[in-house]
């Protein structure tokens, strides 16, 4: 991961008269391809070795009051290093563990330490989740070498249940370094009283129940914990590895924390917040290339996606920054654009404004990114699916076989695109405001998997239509979606056609492609 101009790198707030960074490929030169049509290697090594957790076996514990988004941070967690890093992880929740041995509603007082029956049953569902979590972790990986990553999903608020679980997980790791408490604290009353209503109501505890005695019921639980909770403190816990999150990231506090993954975990924690906030995605406007039915190269639109671009831009103006956001921490006129450093992409979103606001922000004020480039197709980048089967016809089968890690000749895999997407993925996580990504099918279809939960094996083949713009609001459990199409199509393709494509005759947008394989493969 380089500066700007490198795969990976960012190119940042570059003016729309100014050319897009030109990207580093090591296999091309400005006078030619240095090596010839016939002299590439017939049988790559398209596979890449992920990241993963390079055998290691960690487990995080998560620490905190009811209603502080443990929960949501577990599942977080878990995502990001499955989709990214390619870990099996899996979360461990005590929760469900109750669920599972004494039903979905508790009996009154459950939760109330003086009740002994209550504190006794507690302990065992606090057991049984331990030993599930150990089971899964000594099992092993297809190839061995990955380890693992448990998350143990409880209050855990007291220093006696702490040492009891670093007692019981320490001979199943390589060091205490690899077990990490994370504690979630919020003093912020309307943002844990939001948290209540918008999850804990839907949990199968209340099922049935009127949401006022529920929340009622709910909060008298968190006064059960608060009476023995006892937070993570240096002076008690200095020996510990563990993160302290205060409102959702405002403010952390580390220690013990070494090592290349807890460093990823704690990069994590840094850009998540659980407020619910729009992001906007969508594909670049059909290209020249992709009337010509050419794959990747730097073309810029074609007249249907300079309609498109205009389309988009008053989309921007009715619906991104003209929104109620039901929040006070949330500003609409704040919005902000990202695209890539490609020709496409950056044209279209030329025709939104960028209005300078009372306070100096500049409204949608362009930022260009390397990394979310289209996935690039090596020795086929500007060819036509017919060149490539002439002078490769075994590629195809190759893509079929594995869309995810397969890698163009001397290009990426979709795997390489998902490792330099996760620098932007993060960014979105952080922000509050609605955000508008512009960029290609592959990068859209990476984004969008990503923040739907999907598994980075779905990914290759989600739907990103052209003309098409995306709406996700990602929530605590769920991730809400609406689709808008700017530009009427039928059947995947445009009602009128323009007069690119009435002269390109048969052609299609290489980058179309979905789950049916084509004879030959696209750039995405």
């Amino acid at each position: 991961l380089g500066g700007d101009g490198v795969v990976g790198g960012f190119a940042d707030g570059l003016s729309d008269d100014e050319p897009p960074a030109q990207r580093v490929r090591l296999d091309r030169a400005e006078d030619g391809d240095p090596h010839p049509e016939d002299d590439y290697n017939p049988a790559p090594h398209h596979k890449r070795n992920v990241f993963a957790t390079n055998g290691d076996k960690f487990v995080f514990v998560m620490v905190g009051l009811p209603a502080r988004g443990k929960t949501y941070i577990a599942h977080k967690i878990k995502h990001y290093f499955q989709f990214f890093h390619s870990a099996p992880t899996e979360v461990f929740n005590a929760g469900q563990t109750r669920r599972k041995l004494l039903g979905a509603k508790p009996t009154p007082g459950f939760f109330d330490p003086k009740n002994a029956e209550g504190s006794k049953l507690r302990e065992s569902i606090a057991m049984r989740t331990c030993e599930n979590l150990i089971s899964w972790l000594k099992e092993k990986n297809h190839n061995d070498v990955l380890g693992r990553i448990a998350i143990y999903d409880a209050t855990n608020t007291t220093r006696k249940r702490r040492k009891w679980i670093i007692e019981k997980l320490t001979p199943v790791l390589q060091s205490r370094r690899h077990l990490i408490f994370i504690e979630s604290i919020c003093d912020d009353p309307a943002t844990v009283d939001q948290n209540i209503k918008s999850v804990k109501l839907t949990m199968p505890d209340y099922a049935g129940r009127e949401p006022g005695d529920a929340i009622k019921d709910f909060k008298q639980r968190i006064e059960h914990y608060k009476i023995s909770y006892e937070p993570l403190e240096s002076k008690h816990d200095d020996k510990l590895s563990w993160i302290k999150m205060l409102n959702g990231g405002e403010n952390m506090t580390m220690n013990r924390i070494k090592g290349s993954l807890p460093g990823q975990l704690v990069t994590l924690l840094m850009n998540l917040h659980t407020l619910p906030r729009p992001i906007y995605l969508s594909r670049h406007g059909r290209s020249v290339y992709n009337v010509q039915n050419r794959i990747g190269g730097d073309s810029g639109l074609s007249s249907e996606g300079e309609q498109y671009a205009k389309e988009l831009a008053e989309y921007v103006e009715d619906h991104i920054l003209n929104q109620n956001l039901h929040s006070t921490a949330l500003n609409a006129k704040h919005a902000r654009l990202y695209t890539s450093t490609m020709q496409r992409s950056i044209q279209t979103t030329r025709w939104i404004k960028h209005t300078v606001q009372p306070d100096g922000w500049v409204t949608m004020r362009p930022r260009r990114f390397a990394a979310l480039d289209e996935v690039y197709a090596g020795k086929f980048d500007g060819m036509s699916p017919n060149e490539i089967l002439e002078q490769a016809p075994e590629e195809s089968k190759r893509r079929k076989n594995d869309k995810l890690n397969y890698r163009y000749p001397r290009g990426e895999s979709y795997a390489d695109a998902i490792e330099r997407v996760q620098l932007v993925a993060l960014q979105l996580e952080r922000h509050r405001d609605p955000v508008l990504v512009v960029a290609h099918n592959g990068i859209i279809r990476i984004l969008y998997a990503y923040f739907k939960g999907l598994s980075r094996e779905e990914a290759p083949y989600v739907d990103i239509p052209f003309n098409s713009v995306i709406k996700i609001v990602p929530r605590c459990y769920t991730c809400e979606e609406e689709r808008f199409e700017l530009v009427e199509t039928k059947n995947g393709k445009d009602n009128k056609k323009n007069p690119e494509e009435k002269e390109a005759g048969k052609a299609q947008a290489a980058t179309g492609d979905d789950k049916k394989e084509k004879e030959v493969p696209s750039a995405i």
